[in-house]
């Protein structure tokens, strides 16, 4: 299915928010294989990757440098276009730009996300309980790293170890929610997504910030014991077809940050 719009879609493939997105094209076949990803091929032409790359002394590059993402845009970032009057409009948040994309391409591949209104609204539930775990695991990390000053707008002397230990708590406790609420499907067919039987945007969702956090800072989100369902559920997530040619290489991620576990102190 293609669609009647034009679509660029910006993404730093590096990124927890990206990793979201890179995991969805892979499972709904909009990218054939990591290899395609990775050199930025797409199975639909009407749809387009624009790579972005990082390094500490550049910041930002676009690999496409004629055509970069709207000045203050975050990775990723989606454009769309109307080839009718060539009018542009973007979507920034990837659980938006999720959402939008399995509207779109919907008939492109199996369907990641549900239909029925009760299954849908689970599903918002979950990616949001998700993303308040990832906001409060944001804060963690601002405060006991110190390497986090770098974007986080906090001095180090202004961190605090209590505030790191508090929304450590808090990233726990929602990602318990997270897994009581998601469990009559991981019970069922093992995923997080409901109304479908296998992984979809939920999973894709949580997936991007665990191995995110956990390649950056050594951090595995999902260490406390309660959370032992999300913990076996990300093992099945690992095995996907796709996951080891993308996330087993050895520049899966850039060097200089990669800070390991002992960076966070408390």
């Amino acid at each position: 299915m293609t669609s009647q719009f034009q679509h660029t879609l910006w993404l730093w493939l590096e990124g927890m928010f990206p990793r979201r997105i890179s995991y969805y094209l892979l499972m709904k076949g909009l990218v054939a294989s990591p290899s395609d990803l990775l050199h930025g091929k797409t199975g639909d032409p009407s749809l387009r990757l624009s790579l972005i790359n990082f390094d500490t002394a550049k910041g930002f590059t676009y690999l496409d440098a004629e055509d970069p993402a709207p000045k203050g845009a975050s990775t990723p970032c989606l454009r769309i276009i109307d080839p009718s009057t060539g009018d542009a409009r973007f979507i920034h948040e990837s659980s938006a730009i999720l959402t939008y994309l399995e509207t779109v391409y919907g008939g492109h591949g199996p369907a990641l996300a549900p239909e029925d209104a009760v299954s849908v609204a689970i599903m918002n539930d979950l990616i949001a309980g998700i993303n308040l775990a990832v906001t409060d695991g944001a804060y963690y990390i601002k405060h006991a790293v110190p390497q986090s000053t770098a974007w986080s707008l906090l001095k180090n002397e202004e961190r605090s170890h209590a505030a790191a230990l508090n929304a450590y708590a808090f990233a726990v406790k929602n990602l318990l929610k997270v897994q009581l609420w998601a469990n009559p499907t991981l019970s069922g067919a093992g995923w997080l997504t409901p109304g479908i039987h296998r992984a979809g945007l939920v999973d894709a969702t949580l997936a991007g910030g665990c191995r995110y956090l956990d390649l950056t800072y050594g951090w595995d989100m999902l260490e406390n014991e309660e959370l032992s369902e999300l913990k076996e559920w990300y093992k099945r997530f690992k095995v996907l077809p796709w996951w080891s040619e993308l996330e087993d290489r050895e520049d899966v991620h850039p060097s200089e940050m990669r800070y390991g576990s002992s960076c966070r102190e408390v």
